[in-house]
């Protein structure tokens, strides 16, 4: 059973609780902690590596029905195309409309403010009805959200926050009724540190990256170093800020990698984004014959990452995963919800660790557990 875990909602949501055994590729789901200590694992460097693999989710078993309009022009504003994470749920809204009977077209945010503003911009002169923003929050394009709010645009979050000051996006994608305030962000935090907690026999020294363009970057961060005080096995040793711009031109890597190496006690590295290990990042620590001493865990289950873990690469050992095609589909039915005045549904995609020997797709990238494909279009009535 999958089994909800998020700061102080454990209780509630454990009702949101689905069976993932389907997306394993027959290894066991219960953990096998690496024992660098050299004694016996104990039960709870166990318990907290079973609870990664386990993860939250939901099973959309009471999405209420709504009606799709007879036109809608559906504008994607990609973080940045050059980035599977983004590239990812952003060709999966598009998908989503069109098997809702309206169209869909990406515009690249480029990983830069101006990008971002350009492409809100671009959405509404191509007469968007509506616009699903991939990857960041408000106040990194604010005036271009705020145009197009004045045009009468339905803009719906695709995994970031309304912070601008007022609001200006319709409404967020909802995750679970009783998630963090930090939603999924802050579940990948706690998992990732479950993860190297249990990998490392509950000795964690990490090194940590901290995105630090969008709000979601800092959460995650604070969620890991969180956990892993209240798991009482580990420090950091570093934390490492990382811009958007500095990811475009992949001058990070050597902030990162001089870390690694000015800090040899290191024992994990934890990663944000898949996209930075998807880009670099894991052949960077390969390269520095870091890999076999570290324990590198990303974010978001990344198709390129994933088929790394699986195919053995080194420099990534997990991912905590995250239906990415599920939440763009799911950025479609609250932009449905919205503009029929219906409140917005909690889409509930699944977040979980993967590695090589647990919750690994047979084939292809990880989709979650459920067949939200064919619930999202029986709700739309399709």
């Amino acid at each position: 059973m999958i089994k909800a875990k998020a700061a102080q909602t454990a209780s509630a949501l454990i009702l949101a609780a689905l069976v993932l055994s389907g997306c394993s590729d027959g290894a066991g789901t219960s953990g096998d902690a690496t024992n660098t200590g050299g004694g016996e694992t104990s039960a709870g460097v166990q318990q907290a590596l079973d609870e990664a693999y386990k993860g939250v989710g939901s099973d959309l078993s009471d999405l209420a029905s709504t009606t799709v309009p007879k036109s809608m022009n559906v504008y994607v504003m990609s973080c940045g195309e050059q980035l599977a994470t983004c590239h990812q749920p952003a060709a999966a809204v598009v998908e989503a409309a069109e098997k809702a009977g309206g169209t869909g077209k990406i515009v690249d945010g480029k990983l830069n403010p101006e990008g971002f503003a350009t492409a809100i911009r671009q959405a509404i002169a191509g007469g968007a009805d509506v616009l699903v923003p991939i990857g960041i929050s408000c106040s990194a394009a604010a005036a271009a959200f705020k145009e197009a709010h004045d045009a009468g645009v339905t803009i719906i979050g695709g995994g970031g926050v309304d912070d601008c000051s007022p609001k200006v996006w319709n409404s967020e994608r909802l995750w679970l009724k009783d998630a963090p305030k930090t939603g999924f962000f802050g579940v990948f935090g706690q998992l990732m540190a479950d993860y190297v907690y249990g990998k490392n026999n509950g000795n964690v020294k990490a090194i940590v990256i901290n995105s630090t363009t969008n709000a979601w970057g800092p959460w995650i961060t604070q969620s890991f170093k969180d956990q892993l005080a209240k798991l009482g096995g580990g420090e950091v040793l570093q934390t490492i800020d990382v811009s958007d711009p500095e990811t475009a031109d992949n001058s990070y890597l050597q902030k990162v990698t001089s870390a690694l190496l000015a800090n040899p006690d290191a024992n994990a590295l934890i990663v944000p984004t898949d996209s930075y290990l998807e880009t670099g990042l894991a052949a960077a620590i390969d390269q520095a014959g870091l890999a076999d001493k570290l324990t590198v865990i990303g974010a978001f289950g990344g198709d390129g990452a994933i088929d790394m873990i699986r195919n053995g690469k080194s420099g990534i050992n997990a991912t905590v995963a995250m239906g990415n095609a599920w939440q763009g589909w799911g950025s479609i039915d609250t932009a449905l919800r919205v503009m029929n005045k219906q409140d917005p549904a909690y889409i509930g995609q699944s977040v979980q660790v993967i590695d090589a020997d647990h919750n690994m797709p047979m084939s292809g990238g990880y989709e979650g557990s459920v067949d939200f494909r064919s619930k999202f279009l029986k709700a739309w009535g399709k």
